[in-house]
């Protein structure tokens, strides 16, 4: 496998086995990058994963460095670590997320911005930070430099019980489109992935949150009445939805910018 041979790829909320993040690190190591940065502001299981994924394609390969996306100065920290063990930086994969459920009612400000904070503010200031470093990628590679953005199908949806996710992922997508029109003439493209229903651990959060509500009797429901509302029928695994990132990060797309790549199994379709 060598769709992503010689790039380097820093990935945030990559931290946690069976999370989305986690499987793209794994994806783009079988895939033949050169390396990989794994980013998260909780070290807590990076451990494990490390071990996981260096005795499958060697310690030099796999990287962790902690990060917490909506602190500005440490980025400069993480790309410091990231260019220092790889040299270079080819791929930003903006994928940190987090959500704290609630309607406008039940919402305060403060929650409202520390779910805007990572979600978006951690996206633009990933962009930000490595805006210098992608812009030379395209002297080794034809599609130049790559930043994926994980949204959501969340940014079509809106969900009168998880305001502040939903409005932090319309924002992001926007801020795609944007950087998409804008870092074009450098030779950056910038796309996003829009999950639908995935069982990652935050999923796995949500619909528990959402039972303690009220709103659904056991999260076994919850997951299968979700997974009822696109024409598969199914809930998608974080290892299908890397193959996603795999494709945006490859030369395969080096003409595709400004591009939403829903991985929804057709929920989009209502929308």
């Amino acid at each position: 496998m060598s769709r992503l041979k010689n790039k380097v790829a820093l990935v945030t909320g990559a931290g946690q086995a069976g999370n989305i993040g986690a499987a793209i690190c794994d994806a783009f190591l079988r895939e033949g990058a050169a390396g990989v940065m794994a980013t998260d502001i909780n070290e807590a299981h990076a451990a494990e994963l490390l071990d996981d994924l260096r005795q499958r394609y060697g310690e030099a390969r796999i990287q962790f460095t902690p990060l917490d996306v909506s602190a500005s100065e440490q980025w400069a920290a993480a790309l410091e670590a990231t260019v220092g063990h790889f040299g270079h930086l080819d791929v930003l994969v903006n994928n940190a997320g987090i959500a704290i459920h609630g309607g406008i009612a039940n919402t305060s400000l403060d929650d409202l911005r520390t779910v805007m904070a990572v979600n978006h503010d951690g996206s633009f200031l990933g962009i930000k930070a490595c805006l210098p470093l992608l812009a030379e990628a395209h002297t080794r590679h034809a599609g130049g430099g790559v930043i994926i953005n994980t949204v959501s199908m969340a940014s079509y949806m809106p969900n009168a019980n998880n305001i502040g996710y939903h409005v932090s992922k319309a924002a992001q997508r926007m801020l795609t489109l944007c950087a998409a029109q804008e870092l074009g003439p450098q030779k950056i493209r910038v796309n996003s992935v829009h999950p639908g229903v995935t069982m990652t651990p935050l999923m796995r959060q949500g619909l528990a949150d959402y039972v303690a509500q009220g709103l659904w009797e056991s999260t076994e429901a919850a997951e299968a009445e979700l997974a009822a509302m696109n024409p598969l029928n199914t809930a998608s695994q974080p290892q299908d939805t890397s193959e996603a990132f795999v494709y945006l990060a490859s030369e395969e797309s080096r003409f595709v910018t400004g591009a939403a790549i829903c991985h929804d199994g057709g929920l989009g379709m209502r929308y």
